[in-house]
């Protein structure tokens, strides 16, 4: 992890009550996927047009690596990395880090001005 993206990424953990493959199946399923998003690739309307997401690589059962990405553009707006752990035969830990593109980046930054930008 570099210091960029140490700053821009979020991460998420949950316990699960379910074993790991289920959760596995859950996470790289794409109908199973959509629904736990909560969204069809290019459901959501955005300015610039749809969201999709694709599955970019697996390390079953434990990695998933995701691109979601604005069709308009030719770069990932942002990677999303789901880690499954077992902590059980039923139980397992999800951890999901969502690290912005870098469009997404810079239309963070161009939003968050700094004090000295407002006052200019």
């Amino acid at each position: 992890m570099n210091e960029e993206s140490r700053h821009t990424e979020i991460v998420h953990e949950c316990d699960l009550d379910h074993p790991l493959e289920q959760v596995w199946k859950a996470v790289t399923a794409p109908a199973l996927l959509t629904r736990w998003i909560g969204f069809t690739p290019s459901s959501i309307d955005a300015s610039q047009g749809g969201i999709d997401y694709r599955i970019v690589e697996t390390q079953a059962p434990e990695r998933v690596w995701l691109d979601w990405h604005d069709p308009a553009t030719d770069q990932p707006d942002s990677t999303v990395l789901i880690e499954l752990t077992p902590l059980s035969p039923s139980r397992t830990r999800l951890r999901l880090t969502h690290r912005p593109g870098v469009a997404m980046q810079r239309a963070a930054n161009d939003e968050c001005q700094s004090p000295q930008a407002l006052a200019a």
